[in-house]
């Protein structure tokens, strides 16, 4: 696969607070995009996930406005998790806006109510295309006619608000309640419920944004929508709204995710809305397998993250996911040379 640039940033959002109620929300963002001629210039090295044949802070190639991509990482993750496929659209001309969701990302240290409070992630995506899209290294080089969302994990829930689905934490603990799931959290953060009672009384931040869980968080330029691996934390986007989602949805699985169940999960967002395109990638692909391989290959097989099942090809499954994803959002006007 040929190079694509990498850049990483800090935005700030003045409407919102940062949890610790000390200024305003950070919102650190990672790019992957298409460039020319730049194979010579310094290659990027990931800390923890392999980040492949990126060139740090080259140009942008040519001068045309370029379709987006937003992503949005899983619980505790970061952007570059999905490296693998952002260098793929990369690669095929789109521009791949990553956010590192404050609080839930492995950036920073974990805070219980960047795990609680999921629907500002949406926020946050939405922001990075209006804040990159017109000033810095990338502005006036986004084609907002062509934008589309990718979500693994929690991230699916946060592309799905984008899209119009709202939250009602009402609704995801009937359904807790029902299927006698504990009230607990992620394996990342698993006493993250214990941390609610006192977020409500010292903490402004929390309190504001568990206010507005309920909100509309849509973004009118996004046309389409991918949710990989479907977490639990999709049950508390209400039926209804998921059921008037005009927007094409793709939704890929793993037949032996352990962390986000397809009947629990996927299969339900399916039986809301007809129009969802649904595709499993086999029936041992694991909840990691969408995952980027590690930078140090020596944490194959030791570590959930790193390990699939003996029959799966991680590279395999991620060239079919790409095929997927490309189909799903269309093509570029940009052709490398």
């Amino acid at each position: 696969m040929a190079a694509c640039g990498y850049r990483t940033g800090k935005i700030h959002d003045p409407a919102r607070s940062n949890w610790q109620n000390s200024g305003d929300r950070p919102i650190a963002w990672s790019a992957w995009y298409p460039i020319e001629g730049q194979e010579d210039a310094e290659r990027a090295v990931g800390h923890f996930f392999d980040l492949g044949h990126v060139i740090r802070n080259a140009d942008l190639a040519g001068k045309a406005r370029l379709p987006v991509v937003l992503l949005s990482h899983g619980t505790g993750g970061t952007a570059e998790s999905l490296g693998w496929l952002a260098r793929v659209l990369a690669c095929k001309g789109h521009v791949v806006i990553g956010a590192n969701h404050h609080g839930n990302t492995g950036l920073e240290p974990y805070d219980a109510a960047g795990f609680l409070c999921w629907w500002e992630r949406a926020a946050d995506l939405s922001l990075l295309l209006t804040s990159l899209g017109t000033t810095g290294f990338f502005a006036n080089r986004f084609d907002e006619k062509n934008v589309s969302a990718i979500g693994f994990s929690l991230g699916a829930h946060t592309v799905l608000a984008l899209g119009g689905a709202r939250t009602s934490l009402m609704t995801f603990d009937a359904w807790r309640r029902a299927n006698t799931i504990a009230d607990s959290g992620p394996a990342e953060f698993p006493d993250v419920a214990d941390h609610i009672p006192v977020l409500e009384k010292t903490s402004e931040a929390f309190r504001l944004s568990w206010a507005r869980q309920g909100e509309d968080f849509s973004d009118s330029r996004i046309g389409t929508l991918v949710a990989i691996a479907p977490a639990p934390p999709i049950r508390s986007l209400t039926p209804q709204a998921i059921a008037a989602l005009k927007l094409p949805v793709t939704v890929l699985t793993g037949g032996a995710d352990l962390e986000a169940p397809s009947a629990q999960c996927a299969e339900w967002l399916m039986r809301q809305n007809k129009s969802f395109q649904r595709y499993d990638l086999g029936q041992n692909v694991g909840h990691y397998t969408f995952l980027s391989p590690p930078s140090d290959k020596s944490l194959v097989g030791k570590i959930d993250v790193f390990s699939d099942h003996k029959d799966v090809d991680r590279k395999q499954v991620h060239r079919a996911v790409a095929d997927i994803v490309l189909a799903a959002i269309g093509g570029s006007t940009y052709r490398a040379r």
